[in-house]
């Protein structure tokens, strides 16, 4: 895997718009990368109690690096790909918002120190992205 450039096309303008950025970001393996140590590491510090340190754990990184990614990174490859046309197809908005609240509701769980609500909501959290994978095609 080559190294990331973060420059922009010639003129500062991208290919994509906003939504479509905003979109594709979200398969960039530095982006999934990001989302996931940090829901782990945050998950263990509101288990702790440790509010602050989970907040700054759980918002700070994913939403540095997805302004990073959004303003900076040339997306286009990630649209013209498999996973591009995957999240596309099946990642709407509100399948968004309902990945949004299953890792909310993980954080929650977690500082009652309640097992099976973190996993039931990362279940939720996995679900919504194999959502696509799950659906029945019509024969």
């Amino acid at each position: 895997m080559g190294a990331v450039v973060l420059r922009r096309q010639a003129g500062g303008e991208h290919s994509l718009t906003f939504a479509e950025r905003a979109l594709y970001h979200q398969i960039h393996p530095v982006k999934v990368f990001t989302d996931v140590a940090s829901a782990i590491i945050a998950i263990d510090l509101f288990w702790r109690h440790l509010l602050v340190p989970g907040l700054v754990i759980a918002l700070l990184p994913p939403v540095l690096v997805s302004a990073t990614l959004i303003r900076e990174v040339d997306l286009d490859r990630y649209r013209r790909s498999a996973m591009g046309a995957y999240v596309r197809r099946y990642m709407p908005p509100w399948v968004q918002a309902l990945r949004l609240f299953g890792a909310a509701f993980a954080f929650y769980a977690a500082w009652y120190h309640v097992p099976a609500g973190v996993l039931g909501a990362l279940a939720i959290v996995a679900a919504c992205w194999v959502n696509g994978i799950l659906r029945r095609r019509p024969t």
